[in-house]
């Protein structure tokens, strides 16, 4: 396989990484690069390539399973734990069957902005509210 191929196959891992927080492309774009460096010196060589680029994978994957990166809970980015507590003020009305804007005190993965459902009622704009559980990428809130 040509080198290029194995770069833009590097590349896209690398961006899937970037949109994601979770280190799983990382590896597989580390792998790919070394592919291409193989591919470069022994382009007739695709069985040599794969495994290079297989062989740079689960190293990768191994030193970051024993160094324990991202086992501590509080380490991770995005989880349900992070949103829960988290006060805000709601930016359209929301109800349990329409989902509304609240905007939250902290910004949470970047972002103030968060669509969100009420737990019970209705629930005005205006009002302050906090945060109780997350589902998918829509906050369940209560007044406060």
């Amino acid at each position: 396989m040509s080198y290029f191929i194995w770069l833009m196959l590097a590349v896209a891992a690398f961006v899937v990484e970037m949109t994601l927080p979770t280190f799983f492309a990382l590896f597989a774009g580390i792998g790919f690069i070394f592919a291409a460096s193989a591919a470069f010196f022994f382009p007739e060589s695709l069985v040599l390539q794969l495994v290079i680029a297989s062989v740079f994978m689960v190293i990768g994957a191994i030193i970051f399973k024993k160094r324990g990166f991202g086992d501590d809970p509080r380490d991770a980015v995005g989880t349900h734990n992070e949103f829960i507590g988290i006060a805000g003020t709601v930016k359209t009305a929301l109800s349990p069957h329409q989902e509304g804007e609240v905007e939250l005190y902290e910004a949470i993965v970047g972002s103030r902005h968060w669509p969100a459902v009420s737990e019970d009622n209705e629930i005005d704009e205006g009002t302050e509210i906090r945060v109780v559980k997350l589902n998918g990428n829509t906050l369940i809130v209560e007044k406060s």
